[in-house]
């Protein structure tokens, strides 16, 4: 049984634990800094409490770590941990840029231990199943694609690190964006983004959001210097043409545009809910427009992400290597390189080349 440490005891580290535990893994400790955090999550899980990092990376009876913390702890922590010679599963984004992302890969080369980046996405069943019609040939050659996720109140602990650049490296494209940016590249096996041109936005202050709840709760009189609003448009070395289009809150109403992925091929398309147990996959006969619903089997598609992820994980701690279809490091900074360049872009306002 693999056995693994939980860095982090917020809300995304008892999702991981959770996991962790349908799927077999063993919660063997937990680190957080805040105390209660920790004694709650311990007493949940039924593993012990490490009062510091240096006493849940010392320990040997634990295979590796799930690093579920704020954004600017990943790269020091994820270099600590393969340091002390443990497989690390690291929450999104890889880290806040590129050289972070650059010391990460060096900690792991020369740990020889594995790196799974946390891009969930990758295990929606929607998702998986759309990549293996795509890699099957189902769409032909893919030529453009519309990702969507638009939260119309969805500020993630409005105040907090979230919302804090220094502390997060960004607002919704780093927080939810980067999920669509893996998840696009990994289903249609692309991975050569050449220009990027992107727009950022704040319709909203610390004075006139109403919170609704999404995650953390807000902090009063805290920061808000990060975008809640995101389009880019991705140009790929193939042609394709990937639209990006991501909230954290916005004036649209709720399902007026909806979330998920419309990917258009050669031969056909595909309408992709990454949440949902179903796809339709449109195409034509002797010339006419046909569509069908594809049904996927599932039990819940965000247990059953998480669940995938941690198989994964699992895999990874018993074999030593990735198995296929996990996020790489390499995966995680060409995702970093992506919005570096939105941001960039947004700055210069003008294309940028990434």
């Amino acid at each position: 049984m693999t056995s693994i440490g939980i860095i982090g005891a917020g809300m995304i580290g008892n999702v991981h634990a959770e996991a962790a535990q349908r799927i077999g893994t063993k919660i063997t400790c937990v680190f957080d800094s805040n105390e209660e955090k920790r004694s709650a999550f311990a007493e949940k899980f039924s593993c012990e409490a490490e009062a510091t990092i240096e006493s849940i990376l010392s320990r040997d009876d634990i295979d590796g770590v799930v690093i579920a913390v704020p954004n600017f702890q990943h790269a020091p922590l994820a270099i600590q941990a393969l340091n002390a010679g443990k497989h690390v599963l690291l929450e999104k984004p890889m880290a806040l840029s590129i050289a972070e992302c650059d010391a990460i890969l060096a900690a792991r080369d020369l740990s020889g231990k594995v790196l799974q980046l946390g891009f969930v996405c990758r295990y929606s069943p929607a998702a998986m199943k759309a990549k293996a019609l795509i890699d099957n040939g189902a769409i032909g050659d893919i030529v453009s694609i519309q990702a969507t996720l638009l939260r119309q109140r969805g500020i993630p602990g409005l105040g907090g690190w979230f919302t804090t650049k220094k502390l997060s490296g960004g607002g919704c494209l780093i927080d939810i964006g980067v999920h669509l940016l893996d998840l696009v590249m990994h289903m249609t096996s692309m991975t050569e983004p050449k220009r990027v041109i992107g727009r950022c936005s704040q319709a909203f202050t610390m004075a006139n959001y109403a919170y609704d709840e999404m995650w953390s709760d807000p902090v009063e009189n805290g920061t808000f210097d990060v975008e809640d609003r995101i389009r880019a448009s991705i140009a790929f070395e193939t042609g394709m043409v990937f639209d990006l289009n991501v909230s954290w809150a916005t004036h649209i109403p709720e399902q007026t545009i909806a979330d998920g992925l419309v990917i258009e091929g050669k031969h056909g398309a595909l309408i992709v809910d990454l949440w949902n147990d179903e796809l339709i996959h449109s195409y034509s006969v002797d010339g006419k427009p046909h569509s069908e619903i594809i049904k996927i089997q599932l039990d819940d598609a965000w247990n059953d992400a998480f669940d995938g992820e941690h198989r994964s994980f699992a895999q990874s701690v018993e074999n030593g290597e990735l198995p296929e279809g996990a996020g790489t490091g390499e995966d995680g900074k060409r995702v970093q390189e992506i919005v570096e360049a939105i941001y960039a872009s947004n700055d210069a306002q003008k294309e940028m080349a990434i």
